[in-house]
């Protein structure tokens, strides 16, 4: 599996109805406050390496709300083919990843205000009501093996933040 970098451009299919079937509402401490968003799991293609599968978790209000200042459409070298957008990994993308060698690297695209522990998407996706096509995709990605270490060790105070490419 190739690893998703700064500056590889990724398609990523615009939001359909069916999108609704792959969300996850996720819930997380911040600053001594519960938060929650919801988030749709989407399989990215990465253009850049062979149209290689990236899972990418797209915030709400940057993938269905086109009103949102925020909505994937309106970020600056954003362009539309057809039923897809073409974007460029850069700093507005945040990802997870199984270790520091990249293995099994996912991509967020959110409000990176949004500080929380990576793990939180992957056992939220697969213990979720996700479409079983997400969770094959997040186990495809290592989130099985994530989420029963991090059963083992706590959910609460375990884990990485989300990096920044």
């Amino acid at each position: 599996m190739s690893v998703p970098e700064a500056g590889n451009t990724l398609s990523i299919p615009a939001y359909t109805p069916k999108a609704e079937d792959a969300t996850v509402e996720l819930e997380w401490s911040q600053t001594f406050k519960t938060r929650e968003a919801t988030y749709y799991i989407v399989c990215a293609k990465n253009a850049s390496k062979g149209n290689a599968d990236v899972m990418l978790f797209v915030q709400d209000r940057f993938y269905k709300d086109e009103s949102s200042p925020d909505y994937i459409g309106k970020i600056p070298g954003v362009t539309k083919n057809g039923d897809s957008f073409t974007v460029t990994i850069n700093d507005r993308f945040q990802y997870g990843q199984k270790n520091k060698e990249g293995e099994k690297r996912w991509v967020v695209l959110h409000d990176k205000g949004n500080k929380m522990y990576q793990h939180r998407f992957m056992t939220t996706t697969v213990q979720g009501n996700a479409a079983e096509w997400a969770k094959t995709l997040a186990n495809s990605f290592g989130a099985g093996d994530l989420a029963s270490q991090v059963s083992d060790l706590g959910k609460r105070f375990v884990g990485d933040y989300l990096h920044t490419f």
